[in-house]
């Protein structure tokens, strides 16, 4: 095409009406084939549909003072189309200029961000352009064009595909057109701009679509709609169009976000869309008079421009948007790399170039010397590929350039760095260690042909892995003696090939693993633990020995051997029947044999240690009842005092020490505890004396601290049997319960219960003058009861005690049991008087609308007050 039309012919096409069904946002409905009607709705939309018409009709129809009224009317009318406004003024800018007043392309100017670039004429149309002759658009100079798939309603935000879309992608296709798509979003979330992303997709499958799959973000007339109000900030609205992009290329398609200046400029991060994703701007500037041209003023990268929208196509009715798309050759593929290898695969992975259509992956022909096509991936951010079917035993050379697809043919990269991928098996089988020595191994393997060198890797055990100790270059040098070692140990090796081409290795297979024992050295890892009697001395145990040789300095200042240990699998010794409270050094030897002879090493390292002093004797701990404990052992000799330490029973808490006595005190008294607390206790004696410390063993004892003393003790007295109330502990375990005889003074104990929540009691015996009543509340620690402090003994009374119903119905029956008839019943909270008790009845009488009665209810559904 070599003109554009800025206006169009009179006879514009007829507009386009529908009424859509209502929409549930969420979801998506593919639009019908729209045809003009008539609105039928109130009298006042009537008015309203008539406006709209003649202004269209008649060439004046404006957007920009359209009310409210009348594009709610507008998006009934058109199925919230959010491109309906648009295409309304189109039709109405082209009714009322219909003149053929044309202006040559060569006015436009571009930026200088595109110098160097091909300029290539395109489209973007959707089912408003109606039935279009592609072959003309063709023949009129146009190259590509960007279709509309679907839409997001503009109200209720419902996925819908345009009406036409199959027609027009089948049709540009068939004409030779490179086709990409769009779908006009109103995304507000992430998860809805991925929704749009896989919707377009999936209506788009099975066709070859070359150019972008496309964002179309914008807002909908006087900044109205659903992505308006959303009022996203430009990080948000960055991140909804990063998230549709992301979701296109990672099925294997071209991105792109179309936006005007404004937004662009104003709304979204576009710099960060633009160095991962093309941009589309839409932009339709005047004649600019300094410049003699019309030209982008948008500062920022874009790849295609959207120069007006009312350009003019051979093959299409009315005002259609026209397009420069800006291409050159991409940049080059950069840090193509080998992933994996197998036996007749090879994978390859290499960096992204934003914005291509895909990738040509190259082999080299090694009959020819030339690099030949093998594969093609599709899609700017599908970087890998994967070369099957190779020879077994065969170094491969491969090279990768990125490429825009267009009809015209296709615009290459730069090649790649070149990349060599072995998938022939240079096993190297034969790894021997060729000398051994106490701090170093040498290893050998049979020598092979066509390599560059060999890797030796060598066993962690602390990370479980293996780890480079070396690369010997040169295929012939088949030895490497690694340095450094620890003697008497063993080492894990493993040997591989690898070819090597400038800065790039392929490598080969490792060979079997191969262990290597260094000669015996000096013992290391030497310590020593000691009981009052004894010393028993550790170490790291030693490859190829036949045993160790342990010494003890004597006060002569000589190693004297106290131990000759056989077995090389011995790495232990106790020394005993040694004095308390003394250092002693010790050191070991190793020794192996030699041409028939024992040879021994350097001694190890000499280790210290003081023998303990005597544990202390005897040691127990008796609770008090005022929150204490006292803790007391027997003296022992030869010692310089005793340690305390105490720790709170509960999980998680740590020993602290409390007291550090001298060697005359044996016991001690911690105060401050907690009633009903448990605590454990330990004692340990120390020796101070020839510049060090030595601290006993000993043993843990547990103790309970006895609970509070019981309060709240009433003793009221109900015929034959009588009623002992208390407040019950719930941190105690139980309760026992005693009877006081006042002449005798002495305390009889009547029932124990190991119920902490009781309260109650019933005394089987009438209340008396001779006897008082007490209660004691205990706990149990190791098998063993702590009583706490006795209550006061409390005297028997004529019994008054007052009750309430806890349950939200109580019957009221006339004996103590559930086989007697129900007399009344009661609510939750009533007010009972007690009269008398029954085993687990209580003889009660309430007033009820005035009237008072007598009965029995049970026990379980009340609470004494």
């Amino acid at each position: 095409m070599k003109k554009l039309i800025t206006t169009v012919l009179c006879s514009a096409v007829a507009g386009l009406t529908i009424f859509s069904a209502p929409k549930i946002a969420g979801q998506t409905y593919a639009q019908s084939q729209y045809a003009y009607t008539t609105v039928s709705t109130q009298s006042s939309n009537i008015s309203y549909a008539d406006e709209i018409d003649e202004m269209v009709e008649t060439g004046t129809f404006d957007s920009s003072s359209l009310t409210k009224e009348q594009i709610a009317l507008i998006n009934k009318k058109y199925g919230e189309d959010p491109q309906a406004i648009q295409e309304l003024q189109k039709k109405s800018d082209s009714i009322k200029n219909p003149s053929l007043a044309s202006i040559d392309t060569s006015i436009y100017a571009h930026d200088a961000q595109f110098k160097g670039y091909d300029i290539i004429n395109g489209i973007d149309i959707s089912r408003w352009q109606g039935n279009i002759d592609w072959k003309k658009v063709k023949a009129d100079g146009i190259n590509f064009a960007l279709i509309r798939v679907a839409l997001r309603t503009t109200e209720s935000g419902v996925l819908e595909a345009d009406a036409l879309y199959k027609e027009n992608i089948e049709g540009a296709l068939a004409a030779g057109l490179d086709v990409g798509v769009y779908v006009y979003s109103q995304a507000i979330t992430t998860a809805e701009a991925r929704a749009e992303a896989n919707y377009t997709m999936k209506l788009i499958k099975g066709y070859n679509i070359k150019l972008p799959v496309v964002m179309d973000y914008e807002y909908y007339i006087n900044h109205s709609g659903r992505l308006a109000r959303a009022n996203l900030s430009p990080a948000a609205t960055t991140t909804i169009c990063t998230a549709f992009c992301e979701e296109v290329e990672k099925n294997n398609y071209t991105a792109m976000v179309y936006a005007n200046k404004s937004l662009l400029t104003d709304d979204v991060y576009a710099d960060v869309l633009a160095k991962r994703f093309p941009i589309w701007l839409a932009q339709y500037p005047g004649w600019d008079s300094a410049t003699n041209s019309v030209h982008a003023s948008y500062e920022g990268k874009y790849s295609y421009w959207q120069y007006t929208s009312s350009g003019s196509v051979a093959g299409i009715s009315g005002n259609v948007d026209m397009n420069f798309r800006y291409i050159k050759k991409p940049e080059a593929v950069k840090n193509l790399h080998i992933t994996s290898t197998s036996m007749q695969k090879a994978s390859l992975k290499w960096n992204k170039v934003p914005y291509v259509y895909g990738y040509k992956i190259y082999r080299l022909d090694k009959s020819t010397n030339t690099y030949k096509h093998v594969g093609t991936t599709v899609g700017a951010s599908n970087t890998s590929f994967t070369d099957k079917g190779l020879e077994v035993e065969t170094l491969y050379s491969y090279k990768v350039l990125a490429f825009y697809g267009t009809n015209s043919g296709a615009y290459n990269g730069g090649e790649s760095n070149i990349v060599h991928a072995a998938t022939q098996e240079k096993n190297i089988d034969k790894v021997s260690i060729a000398k051994r020595a106490k701090d170093s191994l040498t290893l050998e393997w049979t020598p092979q042909t066509e390599v560059s060198g060999y890797h030796i890797v060598r066993f962690n055990p602390a990370t479980g892995k293996y780890k480079t100790v070396a690369y010997v270059k040169g295929a012939k040098n088949n030895t490497y003696t690694d340095t450094k070692l620890a003697s008497g140990t063993t080492y894990t090796y493993k040997v591989r090939a690898y070819f090597e081409e400038g800065s790039r290795r392929a490598f080969f297979k490792y060979s079997s693993s191969i262990n290597g024992n260094t000669r015996p050295g000096q013992v290391t890892g030497v310590t020593a633990s000691s009981t009052k009697n004894t010393v028993t001395v550790k170490w790291n145990g030693q490859i190829n020995v036949a045993g160790y040789i342990v010494y003890r300095l004597n006060d002569n200042g000589k190693w004297v051997r106290v131990k000759t240990i056989t077995n090389k699998n011995t790495t232990s010794y106790t020394d005993k029947k040694l004095s308390g409270n003394t250092i002693y050094k010790y050191c070991v030897v190793a020794y192996y044999k030699k041409s028939g002879n024992n040879v021994r090493t350097d001694r190890s390292k000499t280790v210290s240690i003081m023998t303990k002093p005597a544990n202390a004797r005897s040691v127990s701990v008796i609770p008090s009842k005022n929150n204490s404990v006292s803790i007391s052992w027997k003296s022992s000799k030869n010692i310089s005092g005793y340690l305390v330490y105490m720790k709170n029973g509960t999980t998680g808490s740590s020993w602290k020490r409390i007291a550090k006595l001298s060697s005359d005190k044996t016991s001690w008294t911690q105060k401050g505890l907690s009633a009903n607390g448990t605590y454990k206790f330990k004692v340990k004696t120390y020796y101070r004396g020839n510049g060090a410390t030595s601290i006993s063993d000993a043993a843990t004892i547990t103790v309970k601290i006895p609970p509070k003393k019981v309060t709240g003790v009433a003793v009221n007295s109900y015929g034959s049997k009588q009623l002992m109330t208390w407040k019950a502990q719930t941190d105690a375990d139980g309760y026992y319960i005693y009877r006081y005889t006042n002449k005798t003074k002495k305390y009889t104990k009547l029932k124990t219960i190991t119920n902490s929540a009781a309260s109650s009691y019933i005394i089987n015996e009438a209340g008396s003058s001779k006897y008082s009543y007490c209660i004691v509340a205990y706990n149990k620690s190791n098998g063993k009861a702590y009583k706490g402090t006795r209550s006061a003994l409390t005297a028997s009374k004529k019994g008054s005690q007052k009750m309430q119903v806890i349950c939200s119905v109580l019957n009221v029956r006339k004996g103590p049991g559930t086989g007697y008839d129900i007399i009344q019943t009661v609510s939750y909270g009533t007010a009972l008087t007690l009269k008398g008790l029954y085993q687990d009845w209580y003889q009660i009488s309430f007033t009820k609308d005035g009237r008072t009665y007598n009965g029995y209810v049970s026990a379980a559904y009340v609470k004494l007050k």
